[in-house]
């Protein structure tokens, strides 16, 4: 997919670098993506290689998955997000599972409130990859990293299936997305990836391909999913006001119809995982 050119490590302008945007999803993203996201948390886990009891950063953690995930097996997690609402639910979610080893506070990934090599691990998924200035972010990781210590940044590397098309008639309405209308995603290629990362010093740089596939019974369910947990899809909304996202959701779901299928619904999503040495 061809992607507009723009300085590295930059993103151009678009409403998913807003935290409004992610407040508007926070509750069902946190119920309807926690399959998915503990998917590729697990793998970045792994590829982290940790001590025995470490101290780890999430970096634009949302309400999921892989703080909670880290902080069950022993972890001490110092989370981050910019979003007010992503942090309360995942101080809720931790609260609930008895997990007092996560200190989940709103910030900015391009600015961390922590000192130099503070941690064992540094971990950001399909977060980081929508900062205005990634390069930012990467720098900070490895700021905060100790030396010899891995830090494990995700990107989606392609969607095949329903959401694509989802996104297709959703970027007629919001051209600014980053994905749709023939762009190419934030970070994605494992060429521009490592050539980020490694610009902010990261060495023995190895980008990993993982994928999860999913299936959802019925259409209406998984566009009623959609619409409840999918930002784009919460933006246009409000953008739209109700009255004309009722078309424009009568559009997308007849589009569907026709490119997918009443169901079952397979959704392919493949991830790249970025793993550098500080």
């Amino acid at each position: 997919m061809k992607q507009e050119p723009t300085e590295r490590g930059k993103a151009t302008a678009n409403p998913l670098t807003s935290a409004e945007t992610w407040d508007l999803v926070a509750d069902a993203y946190t119920a309807d993506l926690l399959p998915w996201a503990e998917h590729f948390a697990r793998e970045a886990l792994r590829l982290a290689a940790l001590p025995p009891e470490p101290h780890i950063v999430d970096v634009a953690c949302g309400p999921r998955t892989l703080a909670l995930l880290a902080a069950r097996e022993g972890a001490r997690v110092s989370a981050i997000d910019f979003s007010p609402q992503m942090i309360a639910n995942l101080k809720r979610r931790a609260e609930e599972a008895g997990l007092s080893l996560v200190d989940a506070r709103v910030g900015d990934g391009q600015n961390l409130p922590f000192d130099d090599k503070s941690f064992d691990g540094a971990f950001s998924m399909v977060g980081l990859v929508f900062f205005p200035d990634r390069d930012a972010g990467f720098r900070e990781l490895y700021r905060v990293l100790k030396p010899g210590r891995r830090a494990v940044v995700s990107s989606i590397a392609s969607l095949e299936g329903p959401f694509g098309q989802v996104l297709e008639g959703i970027h007629a309405n919001l051209p600014n997305l980053p994905y749709g209308g023939g762009q190419r995603p934030p970070l994605g290629t494992p060429e521009e990836f490592s050539d980020e990362m490694s610009s902010a010093g990261f060495r023995d740089i190895v980008i990993h391909t993982i994928t999860h596939r999913e299936v959802t019974p019925t259409l209406d369910e998984y566009w009623a999913r959609a619409q409840r947990s999918a930002a784009p899809v919460a933006l246009l909304q409000r953008r739209l006001g109700e009255k004309r996202w009722s078309d424009v959701a009568n559009s997308i779901l007849e589009h569907l119809r026709q490119t997918v299928g009443e169901g079952p619904l397979e959704e392919i999503t493949t991830h790249y995982l970025a793993v550098g040495v500080r």
